[in-house]
């Protein structure tokens, strides 16, 4: 197993005709905030694939992960604005010196001391190797902070259980992911090819489906850009 992340890395895309490179930050940040989140790391990093194009996003994948994982979530390190002197979390369980630690320590860990586990799965999903368990799914949480956000936003649903719930979101009429197709988001190779279903599909079968789902659906209503989402507060790890 390689200890270094390569250059050449896939490229997520969807039919709506988003398009963003992975870049190896990229996958530093996710496989340290992976590994500490827990659940199923593969579902975990195809959510936030499918999260950067909810959004539209023309910020890094990397920032999503900083701002979404309160692993290694800047603003929930022992400087950071949650749990400072002052802040509204500073003394309290969510900022414990046990977990300050943990992220003091998940925020610093280099590539090649992350379980082998985690570097082969976020390789070979960065590099467009792995078939999507979690379609349509862009938010992650426990089951107590799933369960508060499915009661205010009814039209959402879990795509799956494991550890974390993995949700497909319904929360506006621009921030729905529950009617995208199978194979909406895909991730290409540095080659030009998508898995899906075990089966490789060029970039051009992508863009002739997009179109399809632009004037069918798409231009009623399809995603817009906006701005990244907000952090929310997830329980302390």
């Amino acid at each position: 197993m390689t200890t270094s992340i390569p250059s050449r890395l896939g490229t997520i895309v969807a039919l709506n005709g988003y398009r963003y490179q992975i870049t190896a930050e990229d996958v530093l940040w996710l496989g340290r905030s992976v590994q500490v989140e827990g659940g199923n790391y593969l579902a975990t990093a195809w959510t936030y694939a499918q999260r950067q194009v909810l959004f539209r996003r023309t910020r890094s994948l990397a920032s999503l992960v900083l701002g979404h994982s309160q692993p290694v979530n800047p603003a929930w390190r022992r400087d950071g604005e949650k749990c400072r002197p002052g802040g509204p979390y500073h003394g309290r369980d969510e900022c414990s010196d046990v977990r300050l630690g943990r992220r003091d320590e998940a925020a610093r860990r280099p590539w090649s001391e992350l379980r082998e586990e985690v570097r082969d799965i976020i390789l070979r999903w960065a590099l467009g190797q792995t078939t999507n368990p979690v379609p349509r799914a862009t938010d992650f949480a426990d089951p107590a902070v799933s369960e508060g956000f499915l009661e205010r936003n009814p039209g959402s649903v879990v795509v799956l259980r494991e550890g974390n719930w993995y949700i497909a979101e319904r929360t506006s009429s621009t921030r729905d992911s529950t009617g995208w197709p199978a194979g909406f988001v895909q991730i290409l190779s540095p080659t030009g090819a998508a898995v899906v279903a075990g089966a490789g599909i060029l970039v051009p079968t992508l863009i002739a489906a997009g179109a399809v789902w632009y004037f069918t659906r798409g231009r009623r209503g399809g995603l817009s850009a906006v701005p990244g989402p907000k952090v929310r507060k997830r329980r302390g790890r």
